[in-house]
């Protein structure tokens, strides 16, 4: 391990990376903050509990290539919770992949989810080095709970839904907009389909009455996680939120962009676009409460005689995503990770060892069904 401090997390001054370093704080883990406001960097840890007795520095950088790159150099591990991810992410990869070290990021962004598998996963691969991301809520669980379907001989098909009471934060919002312009893709048959617009699915939440109304959610990361996985030919997954407000509002924002706003530039459509994220969640949310904020995530498989479902009850959404960043860093620090590119969190980490690691803080149970 270098003598400089191993981790950087890149984004500390956001709820998210508030969240990430009290989890590397929590594993001993020194690391460096880093984002483009040293100021605002500083206020957000001094209200990280226990930070006192952290290793850290803080860091400013202009978000270019060439001073990524020269932070990076000589460390191991950057997290990346910048978002939109579609946007920013670019640089924070290419910087990632010159200074040698692997690279986590909390993105859902399949766009983002596809270049980091089909363009820079070799370059990582080359160099011995990882890339994984969606490192968080969002859809590692869902990662976890399609490996331990898999596990159930015969089966082919994934089925997956998200029932969640959360409070998206600015930059999770700015994400779902900004998904929404992109291509979504579903796995049939073994290959990558695309939506023809944002789609709705009517889908039964487990162990209760609830019928909620689901969105494709730009196509989320499953399909990307298992298009070249022989085992399965077809994969798709809806999410529905408690708070129906933001899937009705994504649906009205799908027919006014193509209605008025595709035709913007982006740097006209950037601030139109932001300005009603900004519109529908609270600059820096509030911390979670595991009586409130709490999700059921399912996967769904079959074959043509075999079955096999799995559910995760959860909460407290974004504390789980900063103890899997911070979790995910430990293992690639000791080299206990499987595999170099490319890597879902799941099959980086192992699903039995990440599903572990969540239980052992409390933050979720699952159930397991099997017909053979």
């Amino acid at each position: 391990m270098s003598e400089l401090r191993p981790v950087v997390l890149y984004g500390a001054s956001g709820s998210t990376g508030r969240l990430v370093a009290e989890y590397l704080r929590e594993y001993s883990i020194p690391f460096v903050a880093a984002g483009r406001n040293k100021a605002r960097i500083q206020e957000v840890m001094d209200k990280v509990p226990g930070i006192e007795t952290a290793d850290y520095e803080i860091a400013e950088v202009d978000g270019s290539v060439e001073s990524l790159t020269r932070l990076f150099e000589g460390r191991s591990v950057v997290c990346n919770v910048v978002g939109p991810f579609l946007r920013y992410a670019a640089p924070v990869v290419e910087a990632a992949i010159r200074a040698g070290c692997h690279y986590l990021d909390t993105a859902g962004e399949q766009t983002h989810l596809l270049r980091l598998l089909d363009e820079w996963g070799p370059r990582f691969a080359e160099a011995g080095r990882v890339a994984s991301s969606a490192m968080s809520i969002q859809y590692a669980l869902h990662d976890i709970a399609a490996r331990i379907c898999l596990e159930t001989p015969g089966v082919d098909s994934l089925e997956f839904g998200s029932y969640a009471n959360a409070i998206p934060t600015v930059g999770s919002t700015q994400s779902i907009f900004d998904v929404m312009r992109a291509e979504a893709h579903y796995l049939e048959d073994g290959r990558l389909k695309k939506y023809d617009r944002v789609t709705r699915q009517d889908l039964v939440v487990p162990g209760s009455g609830y019928v909620v109304t689901g969105l494709n959610w730009g196509g989320t990361a499953m399909p990307v996680f298992f298009r070249d996985d022989r085992r399965v030919r077809n994969c798709r997954m809806f999410v529905a939120m408690r708070n129906e407000d933001i899937y009705k509002r994504v649906i009205d924002l799908e027919r006014l962009f193509k209605v008025s706003l595709q035709w913007l530039p982006e740097e006209t459509l950037y601030p139109v676009l932001d300005k009603m994220a900004s519109g529908m969640t609270p600059g820096s949310p509030p911390r979670e409460n595991r009586q409130i904020h709490r999700s059921v995530d399912w996967c769904t498989a079959r074959g043509n005689t075999a079955t096999a479902r799995v559910v995760i009850h959860s909460s407290t959404g974004y504390q789980m995503t900063g103890l899997m960043q911070a979790y995910a860093a430990s293992r690639l620090l000791g080299s206990t990770h499987h595999g170099t590119g490319f890597r879902s969190p799941a099959e980086l980490l192992g699903h039995r060892e990440l599903m572990g690691a969540l239980e052992s803080y409390g933050f979720a149970r699952i159930t397991e069904e099997s017909v053979a």
